[in-house]
């Protein structure tokens, strides 16, 4: 199946290693003729990756990735299509970075009590002109540092959810999440279901306002697609999809994930971009 379609990918708008023009311009290298930037709590790279593709003739939808703790457990959505001049948005994002900051010095204590330090100003030095500061910009100081080989093994050791440098985001009610999105004009998606265990979720999710699901995405197997495709038709819910490209070896390459056309076809007629 040749790929056209890609909805979820990052730059150093957040926690990616390329600029918004240079993944749009690389997604165009890919044969690729529609897809979204989707960094980390922020907006900011998406008018040089819109106008970067129409200069070359790549179709760019705009959004941005939510992470955070709910009462329901730690919920990442996808947003698409939103008003960038929202102000209730650009507060709300606004708060989620800030506690951004406040959780990656809290790693970055965790980890010298771990006897694996690195300092402050070399995670600053990776997220560099990024809004969000992120895990994978504290994974890049250790692997300087030399305490591991790869941001890879960072995560392992120390970083996923389960680590011992982990520390808690930013909570927030998911029901003011997805009406943040909706009065901001876009269409709020539930990001990896099968890959972060929040399947079980999408029946309240739905009955909140959620308007659709990632299905495919590089670790959902098979039958997780089937499960989450029944449940998107069980609720009427958008289907999406995407390869979750950083460009630093953590995800799926550009373009590697099978997307159906129709689905960026859908999501342009529901932001009513067809």
């Amino acid at each position: 199946m040749t790929n056209y379609v890609d909805l979820h990918m990052h730059s150093t708008a957040s926690d990616g290693v390329l600029r918004p023009a240079e993944v749009v311009k690389l997604a165009k290298e890919r044969g690729l003729h529609t897809i979204a930037l989707t960094d980390h709590d922020t907006t900011d790279g998406l008018s040089e990756a819109i106008e970067t593709g129409r200069q070359i003739g790549l179709e760019v939808i705009g959004g941005f990735e939510i992470n955070s703790e709910t009462d329901l457990g730690h919920l990442d959505f996808l947003a698409y299509g939103c008003d960038p001049d929202n102000v209730a948005l650009q507060n709300q994002l606004l708060e989620i970075r800030d506690a951004r900051v406040g959780r990656a010095k809290g790693m970055v204590r965790k980890l010298a009590e771990l006897g694996v330090p690195v300092a402050w100003e070399r995670v600053l030095h990776f997220a560099s002109d990024a809004k969000s500061i992120a895990r994978p910009h504290v994974a890049r100081a250790l692997v300087e540092a030399g305490h591991v080989a790869s941001t890879q093994e960072a995560f392992d050791k120390y970083l996923n959810d389960d680590g011992p440098a982990y520390v808690h985001r930013l909570e927030l009610k998911p029901k003011e999440v997805i009406d943040v999105i909706h009065q901001a004009g876009g269409v709020i998606v539930l990001a990896h279901p099968a890959h972060a265990g929040t399947t079980p979720l999408i029946p309240q999710l739905a009955a909140f306002g959620l308007d659709g699901v990632e299905v495919y995405y590089f670790d959902h197997t098979d039958a997780q697609k089937a499960e989450l495709l029944a449940l998107a038709d069980q609720h009427q819910l958008l289907v999406t999809g995407g390869s979750d490209f950083h460009g630093d070896g953590t995800h799926a390459e550009l373009g590697s994930v099978p997307v159906p056309d129709d689905v960026a076809i859908k999501l342009k007629a529901r932001l009513g971009l067809s």
